[in-house]
């Protein structure tokens, strides 16, 4: 090969990768949000922290209403709805008893979308309790809809570098 056609290739692959990549996560934004959804299940913010306030100190529990000081009935409670389980996908242990998955029905995950717009991945919480979720009461914020950093590895091993492979393979390199 000479040395035009390896500007060429180079050309093509810097002309080319953001859009790439930028395609990848819009071909795969599901994958991101089933991503989002099992560290949400194992209890886990987007920075692969356990959610917080945990149910031992979230202060809910001393407002007055149905679950004022009974906090450990809540989580009772909550086991039966979602045992603390592991994750198959992100290989994530299970919660601890006392962290949170926000998960009661099941709405909130089920809504929670992502999409492209313009060179960023949103991720939106939906149209019910979601914004209320990360943002009204600033209980939990925005960042648990980020992607942690067991979400990232499974994304790039699964998606990203298949696409960034094909993609030097099409511009002619290896």
């Amino acid at each position: 090969m000479d040395i035009q056609s390896v500007c060429g290739i180079i050309h093509k692959i810097a002309d080319g990768f953001e859009g790439n990549a930028l395609r990848c996560l819009e071909r795969h934004s599901g994958n991101v949000v089933v991503a989002i959804q099992e560290q949400l299940i194992c209890g886990q913010d987007g920075d692969g922290k356990p959610l917080s306030p945990t149910y031992d100190d979230d202060p809910y529990f001393d407002e007055e209403g149905p679950w004022q000081g009974r906090s450990d009935e809540y989580k009772a409670w909550k086991r039966s709805i979602t045992p603390p389980r592991g994750s198959k996908l992100l290989d994530l242990p299970p919660r601890p008893d006392n962290v949170p998955n926000l998960y009661i029905t099941g709405k909130f995950h089920g809504e929670i979308t992502a999409s492209l717009d313009k060179d960023e991945l949103l991720i939106d919480p939906g149209k019910g309790d979601g914004p209320d979720i990360v943002s009204k009461y600033r209980k939990y914020g925005h960042d648990i809809l980020g992607m942690g950093p067991s979400s990232v590895t499974y994304f790039n091993r699964e998606y990203m570098m298949p696409a960034i492979e094909k993609f030097f393979k099409d511009c002619g390199y290896r």
